[in-house]
Formats: C-alpha cells, sequence, structure tokens
C-alpha cells in the first residue's frame, strides 16, 4: 500500500513518536508499505519555523529530510494531477488550511492512503479521499 503521511505525523516522527496512534506506527513500521512525505509538508514547517509558530527543538528541514531517508519515508513533489485535484476539491467550511488541502488533493488524484491525526480530513471522504486518523 502506498501511504502520504501528514505535516503533524512527520513532525512527530522527529521530536514525539509517542503521540502517533499504534495503528499508524504500525503501518509506518511494516516494510511491506511505502511511506510518502510531501514536499507540500517541508514548505509548511519551514514557513512556521520562519514565523517562529513552531518549535522544533534545533531539528531542522535538512535533518527531517535525513529521517526520512533513513526511515525509507520517500519524499514526493507536488505534481500537476494534485494541483488540478486541488482546483476541484470542495472548500469545506470548517476546514480551510490550503497545506492539508493540498496533501488531500494529492492523495485522492495520485491514490496515497493519508495518514493523519486530524480528524476534519475524514470529511473528505466524500470527495475520494481515503485516509486513517
Amino acid at each position: 500500500m502506498k501511504y502520504l503521511i501528514d505535516t503533524h505525523i512527520l513532525i512527530w516522527l522527529a521530536i514525539s513518536p509517542e503521540k502517533i496512534s499504534k495503528d499508524i506506527l504500525f503501518l509506518l513500521e511494516n516494510k511491506a508499505n511505502e511511506v510518502y512525505v510531501s514536499t507540500v509538508s517541508f514548505w509548511e514547517i519551514a514557513i512556521k519555523l520562519s514565523i517562529k509558530k513552531l518549535d522544533l527543538h534545533g531539528i531542522g528541514i535538512d535533518d527531517l529530510a535525513a529521517m526520512c531517508d533513513e526511515q525509507d519515508i520517500k519524499i514526493v513533489q507536488l505534481p500537476i494531477s494534485a494541483i488540478r485535484q486541488y482546483r476541484i476539491l470542495p472548500m469545506k467550511a470548517n476546514h480551510k488550511d490550503p497545506f492539508d488541502r493540498a496533501l488531500i488533493s494529492l492523495s485522492i488524484s495520485d491514490n496515497y492512503i493519508l495518514l493523519t491525526h486530524d480528524e476534519k480530513m475524514e470529511q473528505y471522504k466524500e470527495d475520494g479521499l481515503i485516509c486513517i486518523c
């Protein structure tokens, strides 16, 4: 199976793995699964670090990328298929985060199962998202 991790899952892997649910940890540790993270997550982290909205306790973007490499998490660019999907993805009244919407669009367009802790993303199942919260 192909899994895409949400930004907070990436952050938790680096600084607080105990926050990740046992079900998601099981999927991440199963070598039969392909695990991906989007460059969208790296953009979100970089922006939040630069405006001091996030503290990674001295861990930087390069450290996160190295951790992904060590854990066999592949980094994927946002393809044009996801950008097309983003444009038609309905805007939900209670969820307008552009980074989340980009990850949702990527998951739908390129057939990833999104691993997240954000239950608001479940409402996109009606639009084709497959996610595990």
